[in-house]
């Protein structure tokens, strides 16, 4: 058994150094860093006392001392007294001259063994070979004889091998830089070079530059099929602004995710920054090992060089679908070259266009002004009926009593109002929306490609959140509310029958004036509404969602469910329990989600009612569940507001539970927000007290997002901390988050608390809580929320279940 055991460790080890090393070697530049990091951070982790590598020279025919561990490592990375080695000279030159392996188990009796700084009994001598050319040859030794074994040189074969395919393509790399300077020689480059660099002042817009920066292209390679991709500001993902495929048609500006799984093969590029060039099988077997994707039709011959820096990231790309022609490294390299110039033009010419977007913008907020969106909104209609897709939404909004707000304190403090709301609104649209300050305290909102009416509503209702969130400017709260008014109108052929805002066909004039008038209404209404403009015959024209009754509603009806997200034990990957999430499935607007009306529940009495409902249903599954499955119990976090948990409704909830079913409240944890403390903080004490008595333990939510979060673990007692997913998102193990992070699980141990990572949405970021300590996580990596009899599935099963497909 203790063999057994000893082989499987063995076996571990051998493929964690093997595996670690293949993964860090990528990173790894230069020739020094690989041999070093081989030696120290490889070799080392076998136990061997002494490690020298030796490097081959060619021109000399002799084997160089270059990196060492042991006795023979000497200060900032040297080798003490270095010697050589002839071929055949030693174990290290018979090693080199044969190509294969030594393994000597008493050096003692081997005419070959030299002595170089101590003797030592046993020696392994491995070759470094790349397609069986000589690169050099790693030497170990060691104080005991009959030391290694055969999974020693099992582990050091597969170590040199992946060391010497590392070492020669740097060499072969630093060829291909030498090649590339001879080809800047080439007066075809030099005048293309040239040209490209004229284009910004021969060009007057991106479009026309990206033609003429073609044609440059054109006269250097094959060129027929051509495409520039940049990279977002967030390098999440990429757009194409300019695009000539003879087979496909590829939208203008197409928008694609960079971080796929797979990623596309301009995407693929983009994230390795190294230059591609494959033909179609290698193209057709990275499809089918499902290492990219390709959207469209597969080329003959796919050549892409990525170019730039975090400022402007891209790639160039050219391809083939004549079976004639195919690129060769010769195109690569030139491209290669070609390509930083390319960056340089892209960025000037940018700067360029940028100077002209100053007229077409609003000083004070840099949103679009009326002349661009309303050239925007003409190219969209045109759009609608070209491309026949989905629906065009304009949303026209108006500051409630934003004059009163001007006068009283100020134009500064108005001015850096709007501001504000023009950044709120530019966070609740995507990318391919436009936002436009219309004048004073007007806004329009252009949506495009919006799939349905329900999605317009989500979107408008954010706005309307959003925009009501308090803003604190020089020391002054301010809150303030918008009426939206909303119109929409869809491709003609899908007019088969009257809906909100539809019409035959259009004009942006008219959208205008019904969006206004839509506005208009909201604001008859009573404000901080969002009115759909409806035209109907005789009778009202528009429809605003009544929150308030709809829920009263939804309680009566059972609209409302609840979906459990896993909380997982990061440092052993077992299920530990969960926490209990709402949802509403509206019979008219379907599945909707949280955000779309906890806020508004959250300003009135109607979220107490909500709490009760989240509390009362999960005490039932708790209850449940511990009936028939004691063995397999977890616990079960709630989310509860502030008026909610001070409330006397849910306190009876709870001490009913206690007096009838006391061991279940063991396993509820109720989780507060800062902002819900805040409120009441001398009454939610005592309310914490009472409830702590019962068993239920307390959970402090979205830890850091509110106003003072470190003063709260000392004023409160907690039992979980949950870390705020935006610290988890922006983790960086150099950045300045890490070290909050450190802090934060650091303090909470201290306080003996445990800590929960939220939002975990990454390998790297589950690996970089395990390894700050933080006790436990959840987020989309790990598990999507799911229906309740996928979660009692998993509790059963214990284990971590990652990637749950269901969002439910």
């Amino acid at each position: 058994m203790s063999d057994e055991k000893n082989l499987v460790d063995s076996e571990a080890t051998h493929f964690k150094v093997v595996s670690e090393f293949a993964a860090k070697i990528l990173s790894l530049n230069t020739e020094s860093d690989v041999l070093w990091y081989l030696t120290h951070n490889v070799v080392s982790k076998l136990g061997f006392e002494d490690v020298v590598v030796y490097i081959f020279d060619e021109e000399r025919q002799v084997l160089e001392q270059k990196a060492a561990f042991g006795s023979k490592a000497g200060e900032n990375y040297s080798v003490i007294e270095p010697i050589e080695l002839k071929l055949g000279q030693g174990v290290v030159g018979k090693v080199a001259e044969t190509r294969t392996t030594m393994i000597i188990d008493d050096t003692r009796l081997c005419k070959d063994y030299l002595v170089d700084d101590k003797k030592r009994l046993s020696e392994l001598a491995v070759p470094l070979l790349d397609n069986d050319h000589l690169v050099g040859v790693i030497d170990s030794e060691h104080r005991e004889s009959n030391y290694f074994t055969e999974n020693h040189v099992k582990t050091l074969v597969a170590v040199a091998s992946i060391a010497a395919t590392k070492i020669s393509q740097n060499r072969s790399l630093s060829k291909l830089q030498e090649t590339v300077s001879k080809l800047e020689q080439s007066s075809k480059i030099q005048d293309a070079l040239f040209e490209i660099a004229e284009l910004i002042f021969e060009t007057e817009n991106m479009a026309e530059f990206y033609q003429q920066l073609h044609a440059k292209i054109s006269n250097l390679t094959f060129a027929k099929n051509f495409f520039i991709a940049l990279s977002t500001s967030d390098g999440k993902s990429f757009t194409i602004p300019y695009c000539v495929d003879e087979v496909d048609d590829v939208p203008d500006n197409e928008t694609t995710i960079m971080i796929d799984n797979p990623p596309s093969i301009t995407g693929y590029v983009l994230q390795t920054n190294e230059a591609l060039l494959v033909y179609k099988d290698d193209i057709e077997r990275k499809l089918k090992e499902k290492l990219i994707y390709v959207k469209g039709s597969l080329p003959e011959a796919w050549l892409g060089v990525p170019f730039g820096n975090d400022s402007l990231r891209g790639i160039v790309v050219v391809q083939s679908y004549d079976e004639q022609f195919a690129f060769t490294e010769k195109d690569k390299l030139l491209l290669t070259f070609v390509a930083k110039h390319i960056r340089n033009a892209i960025e000037r010419m940018q700067a360029r266009s940028e100077l002209t977007n100053l007229a077409l913008h609003d000083p004070l907020t840099q949103l679009p002004n009326r002349i661009l969106f309303n050239d925007r909104l003409d190219r969209a209609l045109i759009d609608l009926e070209r491309r026949q897709c989905n629906i065009v939404a304009l949303l026209f909004l108006d500051l409630d009593k934003f004059k009163f707000v001007n006068d009283k304190h100020g134009h500064f403090i108005g001015d850096q109002l709007l501001k504000t709301c023009a950044e709120r609104l530019n966070r609740c649209v995507r990318e391919s929306d436009t936002v436009c300050r219309q004048g004073g305290d007007e806004f329009v909102v252009l949506l495009v490609n919006i799939d349905n009416e329900q999605n317009i509503h989500d979107i408008a209702s954010d706005i309307a959140r959003a925009i009501s969130e308090p803003i604190i400017i020089e020391d002054t709260e301010l809150t303030i509310s918008t009426s939206i008014g909303v119109t929409y109108c869809k491709p003609t052929h899908k007019n088969s029958r009257k809906n909100h805002g539809e019409s035959k066909k259009k004009t942006p004039e008219k959208m205008f004036l019904e969006a206004d008038e839509a506005m208009y209404q909201a604001k008859e209404n009573g404000r901080n509404q969002v009115c759909f403009y409806q035209a109907k015959e005789g009778g009202d024209n528009f429809s605003s969602f009544d929150l308030d009754s709809e829920f009263k509603q939804a309680l009566v009806e059972d609209q409302l469910y609840l979906v459990f997200q896993p909380i997982i034990d990061i440092q052993s990957g077992l299920v530990i329990g969960g926490e209990s999430l709402i949802r509403w499935e509206h019979p008219k607007f379907g599945n909707m989600p949280p955000v779309s009306f906890l806020p508004e529940l959250e300003k009135g009495n109607q979220i107490v009612a909500l709490d009760e409902y989240v509390v009362w249903t999960s005490i039932q599954n708790l209850k449940a569940w511990h009936d028939k499955w004691p063995k397999h119990f977890r616990s079960l976090n709630v989310n509860v507001s502030g008026k909610g948990f001070n409330s006397e409704s849910i306190m009876q909830i709870l001490e009913s539970t206690y007096h009838t079913f006391p061991e279940v409240l063991n396993y509820l944890t109720i989780e507060l927000t800062e902002r819900s403390i805040v409120a009441n903080v001398a009454e939610t004490q005592i309310t914490m007290q009472k409830i702590r008595e019962m068993g239920v333990k307390l959970a402090l939510d979205d830890f850091g997002t509110g106003y003072s979060s470190l003063s709260y673990l000392h004023q409160f007692k907690f039992d979980v901390l949950k870390i705020d997913k935006s610290f988890i998102s922006n983790h960086k193990a150099d950045s300045g988050e890490n070290i909050i992070l450190e802090a934060i699980v650091n303090l909470a141990n201290a306080l003996g608390i445990k800590t929960t990572a939220e939002g975990i949405e990454t390998a790297e970021q589950l690996l970089s809580m395990k390894a700050l300590g933080c006790n436990s996580g959840q987020g989309y990596f790990l598990s999507r929320p799911v229906e309740k009899s996928v979660f009692v599935g998993i509790l059963l099963d214990g284990l971590a279940v990652l990637n749950q497909q269901t969002d439910a």
